[in-house]
């Protein structure tokens, strides 16, 4: 499960799924980030592949690859974020909020 967050730059999952799809820990692949608390973070990057399901019709999911980051730091919130590169970046993303809508091209 993740959200939708205009406001992040990249895709953000807590570590723990890395951990059930595989993915080592700390890794080469290391940034560092800020936005979800007032301290400097630590993210570890995979390509990872996310399939995204319309829960209101029976259309086939969207598959696609993603560069996505892992971290320690936000498993408390049990969701993923997904941000401006890789998931903004990827698809037109529409917020209908007069009309209570949400859509992903």
């Amino acid at each position: 499960m993740a959200i939708v967050d205009s406001g992040a730059d990249v895709c953000i999952f807590p570590a723990s799924l890395a951990e059930s799809l595989g993915i080592s820990i700390p890794n080469q692949n290391v940034a560092a980030f800020s936005g979800t608390s007032q301290d400097q973070q630590l993210v570890y990057f995979e390509t990872v592949q996310v399939t995204l399901w319309n829960a209101n019709d029976d259309e086939e999911p969207i598959v696609f690859d993603l560069y996505a980051g892992f971290c320690r730091t936000i498993e408390h919130t049990g969701l993923g974020i997904l941000g401006q590169y890789g998931f903004f970046s990827r698809f037109t993303v529409i917020f209908d909020q007069a009309n209570n809508v949400f859509s992903v091209d």
